[in-house]
């Protein structure tokens, strides 16, 4: 007996036994090589198991090799089972009696016959599923019946059965209706991969290989496999025999990349496709791939790492514009691109530059001021209004062409124009047009991209505009879509922020764990659009008083967005809600101390009327002498948003000392869905309220709110 293994190799031997199918023989033939080869010479040679298997001291001659092991199992069966073991020895993974028979090349009974003389001889593991008898080759004894198909010259023979057999499978799985889908495609996922492997070096094979490529890129996608999706979609790209179906592909491809967040790969994919188109001579379909590729990095500049330069969008759009001639949607696609570069010349912001530069969403657009905008992007000429004018013509020949993506994305850069114009009411109402439109569109990559775009603009556009049961209801949606399963911080990031808004600190930090987790799964990025969540869920853990909490999502805050975004604009208005409920009205005063005109470049449309109504509490709260004349200012500025006029009327209230008007004020805001405030409304109103407001304070868990 040789001496005992440390402890910290257990996993790595684990790990062996499993690759080996735990076959005692393999196991102990691959402990004889141990002395010569140690555990990492045996990892890398299990590559070609049967080559490493040869016998130690202690084989017996009969077994001194797992392949002469199985040469003798395999002498004693008849002809017959001898090619049935060797043609299943394609399948990756449990087979039935039905799929042998395919791709053995026999009839079912006959198939199921020899199946079962095969687990007899203990060369087949058997296993009983719900949906039948399944069997299962072990992995040495696959690369052995490998062998056999080649000795044989039956490989390609069977392996093209095997591919025909995972197209039936392909095909079964994209028609609708069956429960237990995902169950059925994640039976089959690896066979189909198998054959795609086999397949695409193959020329014979091409069309097949294509097909399967392009189903398996369908149902990876519909599974939420999105990463997958891509690379599929690419695979069959280079497969297809046009370039029409390879122009196609690249465009599934890049869809599928958006919905990813890989800015850089969907530019990418949309250039080659336009390559493709041009090389075939479809000077159409090119401009309207060049135009895309310039729209979609000024709509999602958030998602590139590598920054568009002016130059190289100026020329892509000339080219697009000289070869769309008079194709309704290559001329729609223009004049997107056009709209796209006339938002971003009025706000002096080049595409690719960040969260800040998008110009498509209305929420992550609108970053600066109309004022600040113009002055920016004076060198170009180009004022808000008339990037307005430039959306609003893409939007109609958008919707002549009847193509619901195409238009939404046409009123994506127009909500983004509105914001920055500053009209937050007509980009809501833009916003909500955009989710009408695109909720009905036929499903696919372009689609479920178009909808995560535009419902989480809505949630923004809804926030700016004080409705957060609308917000709560589309951040929601947004957070419970299963294509960003892969990216949850991006995922629940809205809610978050609703969530907060309203005071609802269960929903706050149920979410919060998640908005965390996924976070880091991503590597931590530093993103200014992840700087709101964790703002909101800083001050979720101060209005609990938890301070070691707010002091981690504090630090949090700082490391992903350390801008001026932060520190000027939504950062003022969560610091002034926590502020004033801890009884720090000079404190909430000096954080919304610069006037709206001088912070409006970081708060914009989004966060200007709360930083407006909250800056006019603390001004009433603080006692300064000019609160009177906030007021006035506020009460005008935020007209038409119920939260913001609730805050600036109970403010009001309160310096008139008028309690029937904050009782008003709190009826308002429970109106509005904003619980929290209407607790501290309550509290505020003094006498019999105090106590129903300190209650439900308690209720949304929530710590006391200090004395005035």
């Amino acid at each position: 007996m040789g001496r005992p293994l440390d402890p910290s190799l257990h996993d790595r031997i684990a790990e062996i036994c499993a690759r080996l199918d735990g076959m005692a023989l393999a196991i102990e033939l691959a402990a004889a090589r141990y002395p010569t080869l140690g555990l990492d010479g045996i990892t890398a040679a299990l590559a070609h198991p049967l080559r490493m298997l040869t016998g130690g001291s202690r084989a017996q001659d009969r077994h001194r090799s797992v392949r002469a092991a199985l040469d003798w199992s395999h002498h004693l069966l008849d002809p017959a089972d001898r090619a049935l073991l060797r043609r299943v020895s394609v399948f990756v993974t449990p087979f039935t009696a039905p799929a042998a028979a395919h791709v053995a090349a026999l009839d079912a009974a006959t198939a199921a016959d020899g199946l079962a003389r095969l687990a007899e001889q203990s060369l087949l593991a058997v296993t009983l599923s719900p949906d039948g008898t399944r069997y299962r080759a072990l992995k040495t004894l696959r690369q052995y019946g490998a062998d056999r198909l080649t000795e044989a010259g039956e490989l390609d023979d069977t392996r093209a059965r095997h591919l025909h057999w995972c197209l039936d499978r392909s095909a079964d799985l994209q028609r609708p209706g069956a429960d237990d889908w995902r169950a059925r495609f994640d039976r089959v996922a690896d066979e189909l991969r198998a054959a795609l492997a086999w397949a695409q070096s193959r020329p014979e094979q091409r069309a097949d290989a294509h097909r399967l490529a392009r189903d398996t890129a369908e149902l990876a996608f519909t599974r939420h496999l999105i990463g997958e999706s891509q690379q599929r979609y690419e695979q069959a790209a280079a497969l297809a025999d046009t370039p029409a179906d390879t122009a196609s592909m690249l465009r599934h491809a890049a869809a599928v990349a958006a919905c990813r967040l890989h800015g850089d790969d969907l530019y990418r994919l949309h250039r080659e496709a336009a390559d493709v188109a041009r090389r075939a001579g479809d000077t159409a379909a090119a401009a309207r791939d060049l135009a895309a590729a310039v729209s979609n990095a000024y709509r999602f500049s958030s998602k590139f790492v590598r920054t568009l330069p002016p130059q190289e969008a100026d020329a892509l759009i000339t080219e697009a514009q000289e070869r769309a001639g008079a194709d309704p949607a290559a001329r729609a696609a223009v004049a997107l691109a056009e709209a796209g570069r006339a938002l971003t010349s009025a706000i002096g912001a080049a595409p690719g530059t960040g969260d800040a530069g998008d110009t498509g969403s209305a929420g992550s657009a609108g970053e600066a001021s109309p004022e600040a905008a113009r002055a920016a992007g004076g060198c170009g000429g180009t004022t808000v209004q008339e990037a307005i004018a430039s959306a609003e013509r893409a939007v109609e020949l958008a919707h002549l062409t009847r193509d619901r993506l195409a238009e939404s994305a046409a009123l994506d850069t127009l909500a983004g124009a509105l914001s920055w114009a500053g009209d937050a009411f007509a980009a809501a109402a833009t916003a909500r047009r955009r989710v009408e439109l695109v909720v009905s569109a036929p499903d696919g990559p372009a689609a479920t991209h178009e909808l995560i775009e535009a419902l989480g603009e809505a949630a923004e556009a809804a926030l700016g505009v004080g409705d957060l049961p609308g917000a709560r209801r589309w951040a929601r949606r947004l957070a419970q879509h299963p294509q960003l399963a892969e990216v949850g911080h991006r995922a629940t990031g809205r809610l978050l922020v609703a969530a907060a808004l309203t005071g609802d600190a269960e929903e706050a930090l149920t979410t919060g764990l998640r908005f965390r987790d996924a976070w880091q799964r991503a590597g931590s990025p530093a993103r200014a659009v992840l700087g709101p969540p964790a703002a909101a869920m800083a001050t979720i853990h101060g209005l609990r008083d938890d301070k070691e909490a707010h002091r981690e999502w504090s630090a949090l805050l700082a490391q992903v967005d350390p801008s001026p975004w932060n520190t000027c604009g939504y950062g003022a208005v969560f610091d002034a809600i926590l502020m004033l409920h801890q009884g720090r009205p000079r404190a909430a005063l000096e954080r919304t101390a610069p006037e709206p005109a001088q912070v409006r470049q970081w708060t914009t449309w989004i966060w200007l009327h709360w930083y407006v109504a909250l800056r006019a509490e603390a001004s009433v709260l603080a006692a300064a002498p000019d609160a009177a004349a906030r007021l006035v200012e506020a009460r005008t500025a935020v007209a038409g948003n119920p939260v913001a006029t609730a805050l600036v009327e109970r403010a009001a209230a309160l310096l008139d000392g008028d309690g029937d008007r904050l009782t008003a004020a709190a009826d308002a805001f429970d109106a509005a869905g904003c619980r929290y405030q209407s607790a501290r409304t309550l509290i505020l109103a003094g006498g019999e309220h105090a106590a129903r407001g300190a209650r439900a304070l308690a209720d949304l868990g929530l710590a006391p709110m200090a004395a005035r």
